[in-house]
């Protein structure tokens, strides 16, 4: 979803678990001071500084992080953040974030996960945020969009979503989506981009009125990873179908619907290496006039590595990964016990207009390499560098891109 793929990406988690490794070990709680330098193909250089605050419980895994900073970007100029992460349990986790910049740009989020209710045969996801992004871009749409092509926006979105589940079997389960999503385009900030309404007048009724929508999600998950967050071994497949219809209140009405699948492989007893695969298929059937961020998109942390986020939009997309996840170095830093690891990675994908065209006839490949420090059972920081034909990409952020 472009920005709002979770602005908790930062190197400074990375760089932060890394430093952690060279220095002698404390009680609990600790505060290390991390320098900030992001590399972002929208956003461009930014750098600060943060102070991350660990606090561990009886056994030593972190259950708490406090993880405020100040960042400085061109654009976005000075941009403090506040930001709270917390896992009482394995299975429990929230995290609040509050930023505002000195210019257009705001980030308020709350997330909850309780995978506890009904003796752990049931769960609840929530999560709500309100966010301005002035630096996201729009190339038009279909998958031979053009580099010049570029255009800039500002997003403001507020969205509310909660999504409880239900296990009909032990690794089976049965979840619903619901979300409310309010959508506005404003001009964007970057100096020498183009208004995406100025460039792209194709869009002048396919988003950039403010819009509402009520989307709802029914998905049928089999999920018998060994963690939600750091697996290494196990399998991830779902179906689903995803509808707005403007006789609920949204805008206009489209359906979505689409497969995934994702499987984990490790190697030797000790689990390394990992070998992580991912497939892809999602459509949209409906209105032609359905805006352009509620298309299909590849490009970012996410998909795609090798490009920004949002590069290529249309109706349909197929995606396909694999990275070979090995861990190059452990030691026990301040009772916890951190890992580091590199992971090569191929990632494949398109986008198409019709329901009957070939997911595979025009592939984007991109090539890169990884490094992620982690300290189980739940906190893993990434540095992703992709390469694509349009260049070098570098993102970084909190957990795995799948």
């Amino acid at each position: 979803m472009g920005a709002r793929e979770r602005r908790r990406r930062t190197l400074a988690a990375a760089l932060g678990i890394l430093a952690l490794a060279s220095a002698p070990a404390r009680a609990t709680p600790t505060i290390v001071p991390i320098p900030e330098i992001i590399l972002d193909p929208n956003e461009g250089n930014t750098y600060g500084v943060m102070l991350a605050t660990l606090f561990k419980d009886e056994i030593g895994d972190v259950r708490y992080m406090l993880a405020p900073d100040v960042r400085y970007n061109e654009t976005k100029g000075v941009f403090p953040v506040f930001r709270l992460l917390a896992y009482p349990t394995d299975d429990r986790f929230y995290s609040i974030v509050i930023g505002k910049s000195t210019t257009k740009d705001e980030d308020y989020e709350a997330e909850y996960e309780n995978y506890e209710l009904l003796d752990h045969r049931a769960w609840i996801e929530a999560k709500v945020l309100y966010e301005k992004d002035s630096t996201e871009r729009f190339y038009g749409f279909g998958n031979d969009s053009e580099e010049h092509e570029e255009s800039n926006y500002t997003s403001a979105i507020f969205y509310g979503e909660a999504k409880p589940g239900y296990y009909l079997m032990p690794k089976l389960n049965v979840n619903w989506r619901t979300r409310v999503i309010q959508h506005e385009v404003e001009r964007g900030q970057v100096d020498g981009v183009p208004y995406i309404g100025k460039l792209h007048p194709e869009v002048a009724d396919r988003g950039l009125k403010t819009a509402w929508y009520w989307l709802n999600r029914l998905a049928l998950t089999w999920d018998s990873r060994d963690s939600r967050k750091l697996p290494t071994e196990g399998s991830f497949a779902e179906a689903y179908v995803d509808i707005a219809d403007r006789a609920l209140a949204s805008d206009t009405s489209f359906v979505k619907f689409g497969l995934e699948g994702r499987k984990f492989i490790s190697f030797r007893k000790v689990k390394n290496p990992t070998l992580a695969l991912r497939a892809r298929l999602d459509y949209i059937t409906g209105d032609p006039d359905t805006p352009f961020y509620q298309l299909s998109q590849l490009g970012g942390r996410r998909s795609l590595r090798g490009y920004g986020s949002q590069r290529f939009v249309d109706f349909n997309r197929s995606l396909a990964s694999a990275e070979l996840r090995t861990r190059v170095w452990s030691r026990k830093i301040f009772g916890v016990d951190l890992q580091v690891e590199v992971a090569p990675f191929v990632e494949t994908g398109q986008v198409f207009e019709d329901l009957g065209d070939s997911p595979v006839d025009d592939l984007h490949w991109v090539f890169g390499n990884g490094f992620r420090g982690l300290v189980r059972p739940q906190i893993l920081a990434f540095v992703d560098l992709g390469y694509g034909s349009e260049g070098l990409a570098v993102f970084t952020g909190i957990d795995y891109p799948f």
